[in-house]
């Protein structure tokens, strides 16, 4: 009877290395994983939820069940499959989950994951060593950006999908190879890259002139509206500069805002300047060049003002008919041009607007 029961004792001892029967970790994991996708698809086809929150309601008591039974087996991979739950529940801004995931990773993998701050408006995610204090810094000055832009233009929808949130990677680097930019490729929401030097604060401009505060609100210029397709870049870019200068003049109005205390690129960039610069160098109102229509921006401001130009974009997106990318909306500036001169503001300065729409 020795050896059966030294053998059963071995069965008991191995037991915890793999799944109990209907229990697998990959399973279990494609389970929560498939259902986050099938919500987020199912929103892009027919948005019917009003914001993420409600969206994320909708999570299946089978995939819920599913990731809870994850932290019951004790499989060597089981970690991995944990990771890719936390992964996935970032997508419906389940952050509850994705904490409970991090907590049961082991350090090395939870760093990998990294940290997460969701707000209203945003998830933020950080990344390579950002610290929470560093974090909470960036989505601080992020939420005076947003109210800034809400100040000025008013925009209404900011996500390429309605209902869902801005997604912000913020990642530590040694140094700034390349800047913050908009990554409209995801396919639920847009994101924006945002590379950052110290890992427990946020100053700006860096050391050597780097503009973080002004990336943010350039970057989100980008992320509210997309000119011409993706092989002619209509605004030639100088749409995401031309809001970025009006929300950080609005933010100069406000330097007594703790989140902006170590933020001062509005002493390098703004709308008078880049007036003057326009000026001194004969730019004309146009669409040929990068000076032509920042300079048809900057008149548009000066003629009918921010809430006018952002009535406008909101107006072409109740429309619908705009084309769209990887469903990020792309906008012609002939468009805007006719439904700008039928804002309240427009119409009062209609000569103006054909003069200069051409």
């Amino acid at each position: 009877m020795f050896l059966p029961n030294l053998l059963a004792s071995i069965g008991l001892c191995l037991l915890p290395l793999s799944a109990p029967p209907g229990m697998d970790p990959k399973a279990l994991a494609d389970e929560y994983v498939k259902a986050v996708r099938e919500l987020n698809e199912g929103h892009v086809r027919k948005p019917a939820a009003a914001n993420e929150g409600e969206l994320a309601a909708r999570m299946p008591k089978q995939a819920l069940e599913a990731f809870e039974a994850l932290f019951t087996i004790k499989a060597a991979d089981v970690r991995d499959h944990i990771a890719r739950c936390g992964e996935a529940a970032l997508d419906l801004d389940r952050v509850d989950d994705f904490e409970r995931a991090r907590d049961g990773v082991g350090k090395q993998v939870a760093e990998k994951l990294g940290i997460v701050i969701s707000r209203p408006r945003f998830l933020m995610r950080g990344l390579d060593g950002v610290q929470p204090a560093g974090l909470k810094a960036v989505a601080d000055a992020l939420d005076e950006v947003l109210d800034a832009y809400d100040r000025t233009f008013a925009f209404k929808e900011w996500s390429k999908v309605p209902g869902k949130k801005l997604r912000i990677r913020v990642h530590l680097v040694p140094e700034i190879e390349r800047p913050p930019h908009f990554a409209p490729e995801l396919p639920w929401h847009s994101e924006i890259d945002f590379p950052v030097l110290d890992p427990a604060a946020f100053q700006s401009p860096s050391s050597n002139g780097k503009m973080f505060l002004f990336g943010l609100c350039h970057e989100l210029g980008h992320a509210i509206a997309m000119w011409g397709n993706a092989g002619d870049q209509e605004d030639h870019h100088a749409w995401a500069d031309f809001t970025g200068y009006v929300v950080l003049d609005q933010l100069g109005t406000r330097k007594n805002e703790p989140a902006l205390h170590d933020l001062r690129d509005g002493q390098w960039y703004s709308l008078e300047k880049t007036r003057k610069r326009l000026g001194d160098g004969g730019a004309k109102a146009g669409r040929e060049s990068y000076d032509d229509v920042l300079e048809l921006l900057v008149e548009l401001h000066d003629l009918v003002g921010p809430r006018a130009i952002g009535e406008a974009i909101n107006a072409l997106d109740a429309e619908d008919k705009r084309l769209r990318i990887n469903h990020v909306r792309y906008y012609s500036l002939e468009a805007f041009g006719k439904v700008l001169q039928a804002t309240s503001a427009g119409k009062k300065k209609a000569r103006e607007l054909r003069k200069l729409f051409g």
